[in-house]
């Protein structure tokens, strides 16, 4: 992909496919709390600023962790043109921002 839009179309093209296969790839564990970021994660998590370890709890104030749940509410968040992130790390509770545009 070369544009902000065919990055989001790649990706939502491969979520609904086979969601489980993004997570493995990305590095992402779902629990009852949200997505854990594996040791193994794709480059984009650590240049996004997340670490091993980290739990993502919800993305644009809406609790994550279901995967099939999860892959209907990715339109939603592409839509927005912003994914805000909440990550608990140590104790902390971060907050991250990403224009989607």
């Amino acid at each position: 992909p070369e544009t902000t839009a065919q990055y989001i179309d790649y990706w939502r093209t491969r979520v609904r496919k086979n969601p489980q296969a993004v997570l493995d790839e990305i590095g992402l564990r779902p629990t009852d709390q949200g997505y854990v970021i594996a040791d193994k994660h794709d480059v984009g998590v650590r240049l996004a600023g997340l670490r091993s370890g980290d739990l993502v709890r919800s993305v644009n104030g809406q609790a994550v962790g279901d995967p099939e749940a999860d892959r209907r509410f990715y339109d939603e968040i592409a839509a927005t043109g912003e994914a805000r992130i909440e990550v608990a790390r140590g104790g902390r509770v971060l907050t991250f921002s990403f224009p989607l545009r």
